[in-house]
């Protein structure tokens, strides 16, 4: 019998060219999808509190037009907004406070973070810079609001969220990127 003489085969120690691209491919893909789910923190700030406030506007519509409630409103600064009730303090006066419910508390923003504007009929209103809060948007108990619109954005960037008011009660957030 004849024996026959193989030859060793060539080893290969590492990876090809193809295998290197799918590799870059696939980390390239998730670090794309990793960048857009974690987004920029004040954009994603920006837009978690124009829904906030517009949700917290629509609930505030509803339960006054389901049990008829007190006067209500929206009270805005440069900082924050919060949600207003109209107190009587005695026979002679009455006085607008702040809610005092968890869920429905002053909303204060960290400084820097988010700006509140407020457009009514086409015009921007001064908003108050002291601690105190002034009704802005009243909300009515038969649904109605105060035609306005409250615009929420990062200072200076280009990035802005608004909130459009209509005056039968309609509340959306209407996305925009640049002013």
């Amino acid at each position: 019998m004849q024996r026959c003489a193989r030859q060793p085969r060539a080893v290969s120690h590492g990876f090809t060219i193809l295998e290197l691209l799918v590799v870059l491919l696939l980390l390239g893909i998730i670090v794309s999808m990793a960048t857009l789910a974690i987004g920029d923190g004040a954009e994603r700030q920006m837009r978690s509190e124009s829904e906030r406030l517009a949700g917290l506007l629509r609930l505030v519509r509803d339960e006054q037009m389901i049990t008829g409630g007190g006067e209500r409103a929206l009270g805005l600064r440069p900082d924050g907004y919060s949600l207003l009730e109209l107190v009587i303090l005695d026979n002679a006066s009455r006085e607008w406070q702040p809610v005092q419910d968890q869920q429905l508390q002053p909303r204060v923003f960290e400084q820097g973070l988010l700006e509140v504007v407020l457009e009514q009929e086409g015009r921007r209103l001064p908003l108050s810079q002291t601690g105190s809060w002034e009704p802005h948007i009243r909300l009515g108990n038969t649904g109605e609001m105060t035609p306005s619109q409250v615009i929420l954005q990062v200072p200076g960037r280009n990035l802005q969220q608004v909130i459009d008011i209509s005056l039968d009660g309609q509340v959306e957030v209407i996305n925009e990127a640049q002013p």
